[in-house]
């Protein structure tokens, strides 16, 4: 494996392990993270608080559920570029992509998590970022170029 591809599957791993750090304390502290995000909701009045905490629990429940199928994945990916696969190239260009717009949402539109979580978000987000461009180097976009028959 070459350096460049070594790059991108670190990045990856790196990329994994804040999830895992972040679904580990999420799942220590949902309690507060749930009273957090109540406490900066804007809810209508006579809102039904507890439904609204049932709803923003079965939320961060499917986020980590979520954490956990894309971690799979991950490392499912990891093995295939090693093997040359162009298809986990591709998914893995798109995962990135689609992985730092779901977090700019998170970070600049949703806004409903504690600072902790909004921190880790940012260094996700960096980490997405350097794998972008890492995968789009031209040492690792021509390992898995289309090829020409």
């Amino acid at each position: 494996m070459d350096s460049a591809l070594r790059l991108v599957i670190i990045l990856m791993f790196i990329n994994l392990g804040l999830s895992v750090i972040t679904s580990a304390l999420v799942l220590i502290m949902h309690n507060s993270v749930i009273d957090y995000q109540l406490a900066h909701i804007q809810l209508p009045p006579g809102a039904d608080v507890a439904l609204m905490r049932t709803a923003l629990q079965d939320a961060l429940w499917t986020r980590l559920a979520s954490s956990v199928v894309v971690s799979a994945l991950y490392i499912w990916r990891a093995f295939a570029l090693r093997r040359g696969s162009r298809g986990a190239y591709l998914r893995l260009y798109y995962i990135a992509i689609i992985g730092i717009l779901g977090i700019a949402y998170l970070i600049f539109v949703s806004t409903q998590y504690p600072v902790w979580m909004r921190v880790e978000q940012v260094l996700q987000a960096l980490v997405l970022v350097g794998l972008l461009i890492a995968v789009s180097r031209p040492q690792v976009r021509n390992r898995f170029a289309k090829q020409q028959y």
